[in-house]
Formats: C-alpha cells, structure tokens, sequence
C-alpha cells in the first residue's frame, strides 16, 4: 500500500514540472515575439529620428539657377567680368556745357560698358558707368564730387543700383543700404537710348540737353 502511494506522489510531482515548463516556454514566446505595429501609426510612416525636411508640394519648385538664388552675386560677377576682361573701347569727346567724355565697351560685337565722365558743371563733377548682359542693365554706378562745400572737406558719394528685369533689386549709396533714387528702367532711360546710339551726333543728342 505504501509503496503505491509513494508512486502517486511521483507521478503528481512530474506533472507540475511538466505544467510549469509548459508556462515558462508560453512566457519566453511572448516577450521574443515582434509587435506588429498599425500602417495608420505615423511611426510606421517615418522613423522619430528622421529630421530631413519634407519640400512642399502645394506649389511647383523654382529652377534653382544661381541667378534665381543669388541675384546680386550674379551681377557682382557680371561687373568683375567686364572690369577685367580685354574689351574694345570707342571713345567719343564732345562739348555739352562742358566737355564730355564717353568710352564705349565691347566684348566681340557686344555692347557690355558705357562709360560717362560729365566734367565739372558748376562746383559738381560727376561721371557715370552703366554695365550691360546680352543688351539689358544690370548695374548702374555714379560718382558725384562736390556740390555745397562743407568746412574743410571734399563731398564725395557713390551709387549703385543693382539692376534686374528693368527694376532696382538693391540700392546703396556709399555702400549702404538706401532708397532707390530711379527704382525702375524703360527704353527711354538714358541707359537704354545710349544703348542704341551708334554716333557721337546720336550720343551727343541724348546726353546734351
């Protein structure tokens, strides 16, 4: 008799081993398993550590050319370019209510500098350059000395508009910022009807008013 109840309670203690290893393998199982994350979730859209910039989409991206970026280095570029490239020069000498001066700038067939030197009139000389690409302005420069003497000192100041499509983009006078004095350019400027003008009659006509 005692030897079948010894076999009873060795037989009861291999089942509850047999239930718990059964437990700790279900246990293992779920905290190995991936969770499945939801495509409606913004995390399965994109990872948290994902900081490029997203374009926007609403309106069509600009042609990104170095003029659309950077207007005015472009036109820097274009000045420097004339200034140091080897250039025809005509030049022209006429009498206004002074002596003028005009030197016309060439690169092949392509008028790309006029240059103005208007004398002294008065207690003021001036002179003036105009800097052109493929027949439009793009930088306007004046010089102006004098005017209202101050006490023991010659009045200079400079201009310069940075020209494109027609219309001042920056205005800076003795290089600072400024408000444009002529903001925007037409055919009948003085810039675009020397353009055009091919003889010194055709010179003289537009700069001696």
């Amino acid at each position: 008799m005692a030897t079948f109840k010894g076999k009873t309670k060795i037989h009861a203690m291999k089942k509850i081993v047999v239930i718990l290893c059964i437990i700790a393998f279900a246990s293992c199982k779920k905290e190995t398993q991936t969770p499945v994350i939801s495509t409606d979730s913004p995390a399965a859209t994109a990872p948290a550590t994902d900081t490029t910039p997203v374009p926007d989409t609403t309106k069509p991206l600009e042609k990104t050319t170095e003029k659309s970026i950077q207007p005015i280095a472009a036109i820097r570029q274009r000045v420097e370019h004339i200034n140091t490239a080897k250039l025809e020069k005509k030049h022209f000498e006429f009498m206004c209510d002074e002596k003028m001066m005009v030197d016309y700038f060439y690169e092949g067939n392509e008028l790309v500098k006029i240059a103005i030197d208007f004398g002294t009139v008065g207690d003021v000389y001036a002179k003036e350059g105009y800097y052109y690409d493929k027949g439009k302005l793009v930088f306007n420069y004046e010089f102006v000395e004098g005017g209202p003497a101050c006490e023991g000192c010659i009045k200079k100041n400079e201009y310069r508009t940075y020209v494109q499509n027609d219309e001042a983009i920056r205005y800076l006078k003795d290089k600072n910022v400024a408000e444009c004095r002529t903001c925007s350019f037409s055919p009948t400027s003085r810039q675009y009807k020397l353009l055009k003008a091919k003889t010194q009659d055709e010179i003289k006509a537009v700069l001696c008013r």
